[in-house]
Order: C-alpha cells, then sequence, then structure tokens
C-alpha cells in the first residue's frame, strides 16, 4: 500500500473509529468498497428521520426567497433551472449564506457556458474541465452538502444507515485526495480515478 492509501485508511479508522487490518485494507479498492466494509463493522442506530429529505426542505425554503415557487422545487429539479444564470455566482453565494452550511463551489463551466469543455493545448487535448456543478439536480447537491458539512449533520455515534456512512467516506476520500466531492462518484476506483497510488 502506498502512502496516500495508508493515509486514507487512517482517516476512515480515526472517523469512524474502528480498525482496518493491512490485509484487508489493501483490498478495499473503491470508495464503495471502502463504504460497504465500514457498514459492516459499525452499529447503526436507524430512526424516523430522513437526514437527505431534512436538507432538501431547508434548501427548497431558501430557494424560495429566490422567486422560485415551492412547487418547481424538486429533488430532481436542476440547480440551473431555479438560479440566474446572469447572476449565479452571487445567488449560489447568498444559497449558502442561507442555508448556513458549505455547498460546492461553482466551477469555470458554471460561469462561462462559452468554455469548450476540453483544453487543448495546440490541438492536443490536455484535460476536461470540471463537469458544471449548477447543471445537476438538487438531489445531487444534497448528497454533496450532507457530506461537506457531515460533522454539523451527523452525528457518528448514531449514525442511522447506509447513506450516511457513503456521505461521510466521500468527504473523507475528498479530504485525503483534494478531488471535490462533487466529483466522487462511489464506483470510482482509489488509485484509477481518484489517484491515489
Amino acid at each position: 500500500m502506498s502512502l496516500d492509501s495508508v493515509a486514507l485508511i487512517v482517516s476512515i479508522e480515526k472517523t469512524f473509529g474502528i480498525s482496518i487490518p493491512n490485509a484487508e485494507a489493501e483490498m478495499l479498492a473503491t470508495v464503495q468498497q471502502i463504504v460497504d466494509y465500514v457498514y459492516e463493522q459499525i452499529e447503526t442506530q436507524p430512526n424516523q428521520k430522513c437526514l437527505s429529505q431534512i436538507v432538501f426542505y431547508r434548501i427548497r425554503k431558501a430557494l424560495e426567497q429566490f422567486r422560485n415557487d415551492k412547487k418547481d422545487i424538486t429533488p430532481n429539479t436542476k440547480m440551473s433551472e431555479i438560479l440566474s444564470e446572469t447572476n449565479l455566482a452571487s445567488e449560489w453565494k447568498r444559497l449558502e449564506i442561507k442555508l448556513q452550511l458549505k455547498i460546492p463551489d461553482l466551477v469555470d463551466l458554471d460561469l462561462n457556458k462559452t468554455l469548450n469543455k476540453e483544453v487543448k493545448f495546440f490541438g492536443l487535448k490536455l484535460y476536461d474541465r470540471t463537469e458544471p456543478v449548477a447543471e445537476n439536480t438538487l438531489r445531487k447537491l444534497i448528497d454533496w452538502i450532507i457530506s461537506m458539512n457531515f460533522d454539523k449533520l451527523i452525528s457518528i455515534e448514531d449514525i442511522s444507515n447506509k447513506y450516511e456512512i457513503e456521505r461521510i467516506v466521500c468527504a473523507v476520500v475528498e479530504d485525503s485526495t483534494g478531488v471535490p466531492v462533487s466529483e466522487i462518484k462511489l464506483h470510482h476506483s482509489l488509485t484509477g480515478d481518484l489517484g491515489i497510488d
């Protein structure tokens, strides 16, 4: 295992208060495998509260103050459909202030729709720009907000379900790799997709 892999496993162990033997840690190749492993190791405390629903209602209440009709704000609504394209940066900041929670940063393609997705130099593709955050649904935003604010929204001692573990693991992966939580998918390979050696 590389130092990056060890650092990630140590962060997971500290966050959840578990120990992962080296032989088992070497078998954890994707974000989903880490989630599954943690889920098997900890005891969940099921409850009647749905964290994603609580965060959705909080977002909807904030977005209603942006001249949006309540019925137009659903988990499947794209953020770009309810926020002004011309004032996206300022409305995004206002949303974060109203929620009193961290939200993902907008990316170049959110702010300038004329940019090409691919960055080229002398006709050679160097890399793809990060996908626009605002083109995603509120459902994705809810996931990202929960990950970015898990320390405020989830009690580690009272984790109620696997979804909460997923959100925490994504936050730990972001912290360990520097890859924004908005780009981390459960199927991602730690080495191939997230750059952990």
